[in-house]
């Protein structure tokens, strides 16, 4: 297996901290940014050792070349901090494929795909996934007390709004409701199913959180606390 061409670097940073984020990447030749406004869950507790106030996060979602990626990231962590508990997180997640070889050519900067094809190493195996729940609005917290015990250390929220069609709007016998949330969790690749499966049982389909569930691999990280030190800081 070959690495993706492209891939999706996700920063979580405090509010405020979205506008450096992208000027960073600027300078490894990002050229599309999807910039969101989120919510970290660490516990009040927490926050307070840490010396926080708040939660509130931007959330960057960036295309690049898979192989600049990496660097990008370290480029982040240094400028950022990310080292440090309770400044961010950055990790990268692999694009299996993308609509149009014009797209294909602009995210990768005009760059010789031929020549990248060729610089690619196999796969480094993953550590860690990310687990997306998109929920119902107001089931956040329901998702973590779920979570965290099965494995995960903490998660950040993107408030969405759902776009179901008329006709799928009962399911189960459940309305869906149009406001989301869309729940991000990286996790250790061991702890990816109980964390799953604690999640859509207290939160899945056939709950009021209605929620979907699924996990994609994470090929780079930093900003994750170790076992053993303070890992919800993080996110």
């Amino acid at each position: 297996m070959q690495n993706a061409l492209l891939s999706l670097l996700f920063t979580i940073v405090d509010r405020g901290k979205g506008e450096a984020v992208t000027e960073l990447l600027a300078l490894d030749g990002a050229r599309h940014h999807t910039v969101a406004l989120g919510h970290g869950t660490a516990h009040k507790g927490i926050l307070s050792v840490l010396g926080l106030r708040d939660t509130a996060k931007d959330v960057v979602i960036t295309f690049l070349p898979s192989r600049i990626a990496r660097n990008a990231m370290r480029r982040l962590s240094y400028a950022l901090d990310l080292d440090r508990p309770g400044k961010g997180i950055a990790f990268v997640v692999p694009l299996g494929s993308i609509a149009g070889g014009a797209t294909l050519q602009y995210l990768l900067d005009n760059e010789d795909k031929t020549a990248i094809e060729e610089e690619h190493t196999p796969m480094e195996q993953n550590q860690h996934e990310l687990v997306i729940a998109v929920i119902n609005k107001g089931f956040s917290e329901t998702v973590m007390e779920a979570a965290r015990p099965a494995g995960a250390g903490g998660g950040t929220i993107i408030h969405a709004r759902g776009a179901a069609p008329q006709e799928a709007s009962h399911f189960f016998g459940i309305t869906i409701q149009p406001e989301k949330e869309l729940m991000l969790i990286v996790v250790d690749k061991e702890h990816k199913i109980p964390v799953m499966q604690a999640v859509s049982k207290a939160a899945g389909l056939q709950t009021e959180g209605h929620g979907i569930v699924f996990s994609l691999p994470v090929t780079s990280l930093m900003g994750i606390a170790r076992k053993g030190e303070t890992e919800a800081a993080i996110q």
